[in-house]
């Protein structure tokens, strides 16, 4: 399994607080915006929210294609629950929910962000296809795994820094550890059904800056 990078999330934090509220914003950028916070928060691949897994209903005897819709994501006041279907590791095909509480500053909040790309973006749904990440030129179709990843390569192009959308779940998952956030709480989050796995290829272990003074037991004061 390649190890992917764990990318620095200052820039992304400092690029969106410089961009116009989200009311404002061009939709590109929204759109933008909102799946990268999403990708970093929730350790998201490309494939998680563009699945094309299919599965054969018995009873119908039809082939159900899997989707990311609108109706997967349901607001509150303070957070939101998404719903993945039809991803990796989802073997039992019963889906993931995910909680994820609003961020304190709304410049760069994914829930503020998802919710005003979904509201501003309604009018371009026809009811029959209601994908959360959309074309915004005319078909409005749900995009490809190929565009999400694009989008996500441009959005870190835009922080000034190279690396890949699936750089975005080390990223993600790193940061949450560093931050002190319960391993069993990360997985939940990010999906993962192996610690070794998690580990080995997805946390990015970096050493704080006090970290020799603690070895050699080095107060700050001396």
């Amino acid at each position: 399994m390649a190890r992917s990078r764990a990318l620095p999330i200052q820039p992304f934090m400092d690029l969106y607080t410089n961009w116009p509220d989200n009311e404002i914003l061009d939709l590109h950028r929204l759109r933008s915006k909102s799946l990268t916070l999403l990708a970093i928060v929730c350790m998201l691949r490309p494939s998680d929210v563009a699945p094309g897994a299919e599965m054969f209903d018995v009873e119908t005897e039809t082939t159900k294609r899997f989707e990311f819709t609108v109706s997967d994501v349901v607001f509150e006041t303070d957070h939101m629950s998404i719903s993945l279907h039809g991803i990796k590791n989802d073997y039992t095909r019963r889906g993931y929910n995910i909680t994820v509480p609003k961020a304190s500053d709304p410049k760069v909040c994914p829930v503020l962000a998802l919710q005003s790309y979904i509201s501003r973006t309604q009018s371009l749904r026809d009811g029959t296809n209601n994908h959360v990440f959309i074309s915004l030129k005319k078909p409005h179709q749900g995009l490809t795994v190929q565009s999400i990843s694009n989008i996500l390569t441009g959005s870190i192009k835009s922080a000034g820094l190279k690396g890949t959308a699936k750089d975005f779940r080390p990223t993600g998952a790193t940061s949450a550890m560093q931050a002190g956030i319960p391993e069993v709480a990360v997985m939940k989050v990010g999906r993962w059904r192996s610690a070794d796995v998690f580990r080995e290829h997805y946390v990015h272990y970096k050493a704080s800056q006090d970290y020799t003074n603690k070895v050699l037991g080095i107060s700050q004061s001396d």
